[in-house]
């Protein structure tokens, strides 16, 4: 018992040597650990709003209204012949009228200024491959009953794309401060070590072992950065619960993350923190050890 308390009252002792450079380890695990956080949270929820569209309608083909029904009629059956094609939904000129009266219900100035005769009927198609969307609109091109095609395929490999490319750039961005923060918690631990250089040395002289003596420092460089990384998963997941509620979710980006996930992530967070600290503080006192 005497020994773990002489482990942690030396732990704060080191602390309080270099309080500047303890809080600033502390502020840069805790950016660097919210980056990892919100990134791979945000790669989660774009992933589960991706696979929510890939199941819903890939292509709309809108109607040219001059042609007759019949043509039209004869398109849904060409389109249901194609075995990309899993499913095809007729969308006549009320339903049209009703899916935009509410989707636009909190406007009604709008609504009122909208001519709904001018709403076109549509072909609503889901795909069992949402990448062959492409061969859809070369296959319609040309046809005189269609009048316009949009894709929802374009959109969802840009928003991935550029996803995947704003989850690379924090990740450096992370990689980076963490460095900063392990270069600083080294630093913080050579400061101490030097300034109990003598203290050391007497007890390698009464035999004390090299872990007895690394005990202090080690805890210092977990504790400093378990402190930074739970406020940065604290900071995280109450940025999460805020977006929940916010305008972004009252938009079609639906922000859907399990607990179950973020727990995961906390979890492997902590743990990932306590390994860094048990290297930069392996790292840092090392020379002071071998002395």
């Amino acid at each position: 018992m005497k020994k773990l308390n002489y482990v942690f009252k030396n732990t704060f002792i080191n602390m309080r040597r270099n309080p500047l450079l303890v809080v600033a380890t502390m502020l840069a695990v805790l950016v660097s650990s919210f980056l990892v956080f919100t990134t791979l949270s945000a790669r989660a929820i774009v992933e589960n709003n991706t696979s929510r569209w890939q199941n819903g309608v890939h292509v709309v083909i809108f109607l040219d209204d001059r042609v007759t029904s019949t043509a039209h009629k004869q398109l849904q059956d060409t389109l249901e012949s194609y075995p990309e094609v899993r499913m095809v939904e007729y969308f006549t000129k009320s339903e049209a009228s009703d899916e935009f009266r509410l989707l636009f219900k909190d406007q009604p100035e709008l609504l009122q200024e909208v001519d709904f005769d001018i709403l076109p009927t549509s072909l609503r198609i889901n795909l069992n491959d949402p990448a062959d969307y492409k061969l859809i609109i070369e296959r319609m091109d040309g046809n005189p009953a269609v009048k316009e095609i949009r894709a929802s395929g374009e959109a969802i490999e840009r928003l991935l794309s550029l996803t995947n490319t704003l989850v690379l750039s924090a990740t450096i961005f992370a990689a980076l401060i963490a460095f900063a923060a392990f270069i600083l918690i080294i630093n913080t631990l050579r400061l101490t070590a030097y300034a109990k250089k003598k203290e050391i040395k007497i007890m390698r002289t009464i035999g004390a072992s090299s872990t007895y003596i690394r005990l202090p420092f080690i805890f210092e460089a977990v504790f400093e950065s378990l402190i930074g990384t739970s406020i940065a998963v604290g900071l995280g997941w109450g940025f999460i619960q805020y977006s929940k509620t916010s305008f972004i979710a009252e938009s079609i980006f639906d922000i859907a993350i399990s607990d179950t996930y973020l727990i995961n992530l906390t979890l492997i967070l902590l743990l990932s923190t306590i390994g860094f600290g048990f290297f930069a503080s392996f790292v840092g006192i090392r020379k002071a050890l071998n002395d």
